[in-house]
């Protein structure tokens, strides 16, 4: 069936004459059933239950939204990956509690009976432009008495939540306790940047868990004073609950098995309230910068943009990439341009650290001479080493603070290229067919460490390219140190094999731009 949507005014609830101290678990309303309907959004799919007042039953980006190719692929219920599904945010059988509210001994996760508008189990409503659907619930047992409002907007990934509670002195909490689902076919990778958040004050505290077994957990933090919001996170995707009038917070996780021994961490994030009317905005949706803007919080610093002296560098390649992704530029094309816009940057300090370098290699054997000669006179050996490096024009320094200056741009460039959802499930050409994955040519039987399960082509291009740019800057190196370059290639070509093939493409044509730009130094 599909309703249209009801709005209404907010509703006030009749006075409670007496308390008394709830004590039992999942209580719930007389008579009333189990009953779940469906939203159906441009943004999301959500199915919701009247447990616990309207806790979701499952969560789902809608990919059929601009660039929803971003938001296909996730884990079925059975554990297994697909590529084709849209993006699915929370576990197979969900308990009551996503969310639920609680007092310090009551779990109020019972069946809440529908005030407004009338639903039928099964019932789908679809909301188009700037619908919202106001669903309006109650919970009466004894002497409690709790209303609450959840309102579900067509154009935002905010869900408000809208509480009013009678009959309970003590502290109130909504939690979220049932995580949120991995979405990566590559867990390790995936669970990097899996954690669980608290903001309070700008200040911001985490919890992780990286399970290698379904026994291990992370004890559960209280947080007391003003809290702005709490958070759960995996690489792309973000679940917060945010108040205003939050005085704590809690974070704790647990383990569960995915597929077959496929452990991953399953987070529980709450907010403490002290008053009786008060309430949540739920923010459920992708880590885009731009669009996680709607929840006008700073929950943009849960995403890795690096340390604070990077992250300028960060968001600024992060808006650049947007930008030009506006004028209908390909990302992988825009990872190509970027290649060349960063050595057209890089190219000049390059220039000058490889011509110090050279400088310095004409004058090591005037080097190991003085070294000889006065190795038993650090004083002298210092004097006379300054005094060579002043005939001769050198700076020892030089082949090092060119690259130093470049370094934080070269670091954003990794931690961006790397991390960003603008770049899932984004295809380039070819086999190329999602920039944040990697390139895989053929799987293998077996895991090999570092390297992984998998052949991707761009690794080995890219290793190729590192072999030939050391090889032109080891011609005039000392025999000794050239194992050790060679053992580093070897590393990153390893490591790299299992990185997202957006971050191999740009550093590939990077490379190989840096190569002809040093052999054509060489060659004059």
């Amino acid at each position: 069936l599909v309703e249209d949507v009801v709005i209404e005014e907010a509703f006030s609830p009749p006075p409670i004459s007496s308390a008394q101290e709830p004590s039992s678990l999942g209580l719930s309303v007389n008579n009333v059933e189990n009953i779940d309907f469906s939203i159906i959004t441009d943004k999301y799919l959500a199915s919701v239950s009247n447990l616990s007042g309207g806790s979701f039953l499952s969560f789902e980006i809608n990919s059929l939204q601009k660039d929803g190719y971003r938001y296909r692929g996730g884990y079925t219920e059975s554990g297994k990956y697909d590529p084709e599904s849209d993006v699915g945010l929370m576990f197979s059988s969900p308990g009551s509690c996503s969310p639920c509210l609680s007092s310090d001994d009551v779990v109020f996760d019972g069946a809440f009976e529908l005030l407004s508008p009338s639903i039928s189990s099964g019932q789908v409503f679809n909301l188009y432009g700037s619908d919202s659907l106001v669903v309006k619930m109650r919970f009466s047992e004894d002497d409690y008495s709790i209303y609450k409002t959840t309102t579900f907007y067509a154009d935002s990934y905010i869900i408000k939540h809208d509480f009013i509670v009678e009959g309970s002195s003590s502290p109130l909490f909504v939690f979220w306790k049932e995580g949120i689902l991995p979405t990566e076919k590559n867990l390790y990778e995936e669970l990097t940047y899996s954690s669980a958040y608290i903001g309070q004050s700008k200040e911001i505290s985490d919890v992780t868990l990286s399970p290698s077994s379904l026994e291990e957990r992370a004890p559960q933090e209280l947080f007391v004073g003003k809290t702005d919001w709490v958070a759960i996170r995996n690489k792309y995707f973000i679940n917060s609950l945010i108040s205003s009038q939050a005085t704590g917070g809690s974070l704790e996780g647990k383990t569960v098995d995915l597929n077959a021994g496929s452990f991953v961490p399953s987070y529980s994030a709450g907010l403490r309230f002290d008053s009786s009317s008060f309430s949540v905005n739920q923010f459920f949706g992708p880590l885009d910068v731009d669009i996680i803007t709607s929840s006008k919080t700073y929950l943009d610093r849960v995403m890795n943009f690096g340390w604070l002296p990077i992250q300028p560098f960060s968001r600024s390649v992060l808006w650049i990439l947007k930008k030009l992704h506006l004028f209908g530029l390909n990302y992988g094309l825009i990872l190509i341009l970027f290649a060349f816009l960063i050595r057209v940057i890089t190219g000049p300090l390059t220039k000058k650290s490889y011509q110090s370098t050279l400088k310095m290699q004409k004058i090591q054997p005037q080097m190991k001479k003085i070294q000889e000669k006065y190795k038993n006179d650090s004083q002298r050996l210092n004097r006379e080493m300054m005094n060579l490096y002043k005939t001769s024009g050198v700076n020892p320094l030089g082949g090092c603070f060119p690259m130093l200056i470049q370094m934080p741009l070269l670091f954003s460039l990794f931690i961006v290229f790397r991390s960003t959802i603008e770049f899932r499930g984004a295809p380039f050409f070819g086999w190329i067919s999602n920039l944040s994955q990697p390139d895989t040519i053929f799987n293998l039987p077996f895991n090999i460490p570092i390297y992984g399960d998998q052949v991707a082509f761009l690794p080995i291009v890219l290793g190729v390219s590192m072999f030939l740019t050391q090889r032109l800057s080891m011609a005039t190196m000392d025999k000794s140190q050239k194992p050790m370059i060679y053992m580093m290639s070897a590393f990153f070509f390893l490591l790299f094999n299992s990185f997202p093939s957006g971050l191999n493409l740009y550093y590939t044509i990077y490379n190989f731009l840096n190569y002809f730009q040093q052999k054509s130094l060489k060659a004059k």
